[in-house]
């Protein structure tokens, strides 16, 4: 059994008394259907297995864990094809009714005894049953780069002079975020506060045009 505290990362929605329909709540624009998202921090290279595990194992009704990909070229043969690949390496969401503390005492003995998931993530100390929620711009940032298989689908832009403009896809408006790119491998690095922490994380590009 490993050894340290295990905390929890939820993100906790704050649902108007005033607009709710069919179960649906409304938030500050958001539509999102009373789930919570929890996010397990694994050695790297085992992610999806944890996910398998956990979908096979864990008997919390309306559970579901998720592995965030994005879509990535690559050439072989000389034929350029799209794949998904992980976008975060070394995490595992979790999407679940279940809330808080209720949460946490469920898969804090899974933690303890499994090889490969090492804690369960939260934001800031304190009261474990009101400290769980990602920040409002975590979340937001994550609800606007996932489709609904939470994978982040290719962007597509020109190199205006020395400036690139995303024209289609998530990149679309977050330019700013771009710390460099690499177009031979069609893809862009950006920079994000996720998770406490400063994060590069890679969103497939490509370059249809280039103008003077």
């Amino acid at each position: 059994m490993k050894q340290g505290t295990f905390i929890i990362g939820v993100v906790r929605l704050k649902i108007s008394n005033t607009r709710k329909a069919e179960g649906v709540h409304f938030l500050e624009g958001v539509i999102y259907k009373g789930m919570y998202w929890y996010v397990l921090f694994v050695l790297t290279g085992y992610e999806q297995m944890v996910a398998s595990e956990i979908s096979r194992t864990w008997l919390l009704d309306g559970l579901k864990p998720f592995v965030p990909t994005y879509d990535a070229y690559f050439k072989r043969l000389g034929k350029v094809s799209v794949e998904k690949r992980q976008w975060v390496p070394g995490y595992v969401f979790l999407e679940s009714p279940t809330r808080g503390l209720d949460f946490y005492l469920s898969v804090k003995p899974y933690v303890n005894r499994s090889e490969y998931a090492l804690k369960i993530l939260r934001h800031g100390v304190g009261n474990l049953d009101h400290n769980f929620e990602l920040n409002e711009k975590e979340y937001d940032f994550l609800k606007k780069f996932f489709n609904n298989e939470y994978c982040v689908e290719m962007s597509r832009g020109l190199i205006e002079g020395n400036k690139i403009v995303i024209t289609e896809g998530p990149l679309v408006g977050h330019e700013g975020l771009i710390k460099r790119i690499d177009r031979h491998k069609m893809e862009v690095v950006i920079e994000a506060q996720f998770l406490n922490a400063s994060r590069e994380l890679k969103v497939g590009l490509e370059i249809v045009k280039r103008l003077p």
